[in-house]
């Protein structure tokens, strides 16, 4: 231990070398640490004391020995068997697990889709089914349509039964209501297949004499509302190839999604069937099999393994194949590792595929890993007791050292001190002649040349030879005619204009070309997105082509280094602007040009198109119209005072399209912005004298780098925010009664608008929801909703009589937001569906 006590002073001693190589004057401090280490490695002779060169090293063999062995044979022991053992074990009970799910769900679809197959069988043995006579008399179809009511509750598994009979081309479903495939192909009438063409499915119905089936897709069902279910297709199995008919059963997809969930509440993985053929029928998650081929092209790999392991297992005396029983394994699908399990069905070949992402099972891992810890924790509680015994058993060195620290660094204060307090007491004199180093090394050149050239160009400085006196210590050369600023704004987070600062500087030299006549230095604004270049010049140096030279080689340096941030963020950019060049050996010159350079970025920022331009490239704007904000401003005020909130509104929309407008010069964006702020706050504040959230809306508004957008959004914000408030101000009208017939004239004047409510009315009539709600029902008899739906589907049975308009005009005419929530009121209060209204009372 004491030798690593000399290693590490050691250590400071060469980094005390290295800073007074970059300059100062560390002697003593040097001195001290050398005299410290060799007192520490026992090098040092006391008289009639004889050094102790060979006992140092015994001690450090024996150290090394005695802690390496403490800690590392336990160590091993945990890393190389029981973590990976450890491990291990909870990944194989996680694919366990997830198998037992994968198999679970195949056995409830087998058990449900039994009876989707045996439906054919169960329909043929209905002697009311006398499906070759449907043609002959509609008492068959009545009697056909009334036998399929009889299935409608046979199994919640299936949405719907439809029974196909050829030779008329009419569809019977189990709800007892008859469909011809023109029906069908209407979306809204019968059952609509968006992707299944009608002529096709029409086709289909006809021809099929092998069951078949669909995988889920979007179906408009009746009504015009839309479901998605997997459609079984199954010919009616007499006839032989000339069968009477086909079933066509319809599966939600919800209702098999429920199915899985019903396995296992605590089960958050995504589940997934394929038929015989590897179609993909069912899945929880759509967007995981669409997003690429590696769960194709893996179920496909596992399908072949599984026919593999089908054909060795056949060949086994036993006779015991397990073919179709659940496999597991960890994958890799779209770059994130899952536990994948695959059941095959026995009774249709279908393919049972779940997938559990690993991180989601890593629980028991982690408490893996937290035992691995504590049991570490443990270990080196054990190594800290032998190494304080071995301090302990060997305090000669340590010893050695406080003597010489105590001679060395006397205490101020007479006071008895122990070692460690002695120890202490010199490295706080260690740490305070470090803390004189490190304020010393703060002024190293690199620093301090950025600071010196940020005080020119902020006009820091009266005259160039004061300058030149700090430019010198730091190595600055601006000698040239003409100096000319430039600013870089990183439109982006800091770290990447930390790495744009690192970039530039690397640049620094080859941006003026050799042999150009110039000078440039890159340095840091007092904004942090901000980078200036200044650059000293010979007349004629074209300033912007070397920067826009720079700017293609951050683009494509940018494109490897930052490629993701890049595709997270693609409107990350660097727009540069370009002061006009200004006379040399001047302070103020070098402070124009900057203020130049900054007006012509935010001018870039507002409404550039360019990633660089020169302020005098700026197209000078008519300045006008500052007379006509100044009026806008005005006016706004005095409707603040006047508390008239339509008018501020109407005031602060008028100003925003004003720094909207191109006739607006950039650099006056800001000031229009700030002042309209200022008015508005001001107003926020007399309202709310002692609200926080407003102080720290006023530092958020206030913040330098908004877009136009932005600005724009915070005015409409806070003047909405000002609005409510004086709204709120102001008294509220005094409520008056609502007269039966005052009621039923605002009623039959607004009762077909959508936006018509218990509110509306309310507030209307200056009386409260609830005084309204009261009042209405001991008026009219009933309650307001009751009323307003049934003096609107008054309206609608008249335009079903006599329009032929869609259901969704109708809709809109009589003030339902939407075609569902009509139907549903129309069925409620008339007591059949719009359609069949219609139908009934055509004539």
């Amino acid at each position: 231990m004491p030798n690593d006590e000399g290693q590490r002073y050691d250590k400071i001693d060469v980094f005390h070398r290295s800073r007074t190589a970059a300059g100062g004057s560390f002697f003593r401090g040097k001195h001290i640490l050398r005299q410290m280490a060799a007192v520490i490695h026992g090098n040092t002779e006391k008289e009639g004391e004889p050094a102790l060169g060979k006992n140092k090293a015994n001690l450090l063999t024996k150290l090394l020995i005695s802690y390496v062995l403490v800690l590392l044979f336990p160590v091993l022991i945990i890393l190389l068997y029981y973590y990976p053992y450890s491990a291990k074990a909870v990944k194989e009970k996680e694919m366990d697990w997830n198998a037992h799910i994968t198999e679970q769900f195949m056995t409830s679809m087998d058990t449900f889709t039994r009876y989707v197959y045996n439906l054919p069988f169960e329909l043929v043995q209905n002697r009311e089914f006398r499906l070759y006579q449907a043609g002959e008399s509609d008492y068959q179809r009545v009697l056909i349509a009334n036998e399929m009511k009889k299935y409608n509750a046979t199994d919640a598994f299936i949405y719907n039964t439809l029974l196909y009979v050829r030779n008329i081309g009419v569809l019977f479903s189990k709800s007892g209501s008859a469909y011809s495939m023109g029906d069908m192909a209407t979306p809204g009438v019968g059952y609509y297949y968006e992707n299944w063409q009608h002529a096709y499915l029409k086709e289909t119905l006809n021809t099929l004499n092998s069951p078949m089936v669909r995988p889920v897709e979007e179906v408009v069902i009746p009504g015009n509302n839309r479901v998605r279910v997997l459609t079984f297709l199954q010919p009616l199995p007499v006839g032989g190839s000339n069968s009477p008919g086909v079933v066509m059963i319809m599966v939600r997809e919800d209702t098999i999604l429920r199915m899985m969930r019903s396995v296992s509440e605590a089960y958050n993985g995504d589940i997934f069937i394929f038929d015989e053929r590897g179609r993909p029928l069912v899945a929880s998650n759509a967007s995981l099999y669409q997003a690429s081929g590696d769960l194709a092209a893996l179920v496909e790999r596992m399908g072949k393994a599984s026919g593999a392991k089908e054909e060795n297992g056949a060949k086994e005396a036993n006779g015991v194949s397990g073919a179709n029983g659940p496999t597991s394994g960890i994958h890799r699908i779209n770059g994130v590792s899952y536990v994948v399990s695959q059941a095959v069905s026995d009774k249709n070949g279908w393919k049972y595929v779940s997938l559990l992402p690993v991180s989601d099972s890593l629980q028991g891992i982690r408490m893996v890993q937290l035992n691995t810890i504590l049991l570490v924790g443990i270990i080196l509680l054990l190594e800290v007791i032998v190494i304080y015994v071995s301090i302990r058993k060997n305090y000669h060195p340590i010893k050695r050292l406080v003597d010489f620290a105590a001679a060395l660094f006397e205490p101020q204060e007479q006071r008895p001190m122990n070692e460690i307090d002695t120890i202490r007491y010199t490295l706080s004199g260690l740490y305070a002649t470090n803390s004189r180093l490190d304020e010393q090394v703060k002024e190293t050149l690199p620093i301090k040349r950025d600071r010196v050239l940020l005080e020119l160009v902020n006009g820091h400085f009266l005259t160039w030879q004061a300058f030149e006196r700090e430019a010198v210590k730091t190595g600055i050369d601006l000698t040239g005619p003409y100096l000319t600023v430039a600013v870089i704004s990183c439109e982006t987070e800091d770290v990447e204009a930390n790495w744009v600062l690192e970039f530039c500087k690397r640049k620094e030299e080859g941006v003026p070309e050799e042999g150009a006549g110039a000078r440039g230095y890159f340095f840091k604004s007092t904004y942090h997105h901000e980078i200036v270049f200044v650059c000293a010049h010979e007349e004629g140096f074209a300033v912007k082509e070397a920067l826009a030279r720079l700017q293609e080689e951050l683009q494509a340096e940018l494109q490897e280094e930052l490629q993701e941030k890049l595709q997270t963020d693609p409107g990350w950019r660097t727009i540069i602007g370009i002061g006009e060049p200004a006379e040399a050996r001047s302070p103020k010159s070098a402070h124009m040009s900057y203020l130049q350079a900054l007006r012509t970025v935010e001018q870039l920022r507002l409404r550039g198109t360019h990633p660089i331009l020169g302020f005098g490239e700026i197209e000078v704007s008519p300045s006008g119209t500052v007379s006509y904000f100044a009026e806008l401003l005005q006016s706004l005020e005095l409707a603040i005072l006047k508390n008239e909130a339509a008018l501020v509104e109407s005031l602060i929309e008028r100003i925003i399209g004003y720094l909207g407008s191109d006739g607006l010069a950039p650099h006056m964006v800001r000031s229009v912005y700030l002042n309209t702020a200022s008015v508005i706050f001001n107003g926020l504040q007399w309202f709310r004298q002692d609200d926080q959230s407003l102080l720290r809306l006023t530092d958020a508004a206030f913040r330098p780098r908004y877009t136009l957008e932005q600005m724009a959004g915070i005015l409409r914000d806070s003047g909405t925010k000002l609005c409510e408030m004086i709204r709120e101000a102001l008294p509220l009208p005094k409520a008056r009664p609502a007269a039966r017939e005052e009621i039923l004239a605002v009623i039959e004047a607004k009762g077909m608008d959508p936006n018509c409510s218990l509110q509306l009315l309310a507030d209307h009539f200056g009386m409260s929801v609830s005084n309204f709600s009261h009042h209405f029902k001991k008026e009219m008899g009933q309650n307001f909703k009751e009323y307003l739906d049934r003096l609107r589907i008054q309206k609608s049975t008249r335009l079903l009589r006599e329009s032929g308009e869609p259901l969704e005009a109708i809709a809109a005419q009589t003030g339902f937001t939407n075609t569902s929530s009509f139907i549903r009121s129309f069925k409620k209060i008339v007591g059949t569906t719009p359609g069949q209204y219609r139908q009934t009372h055509k004539g």
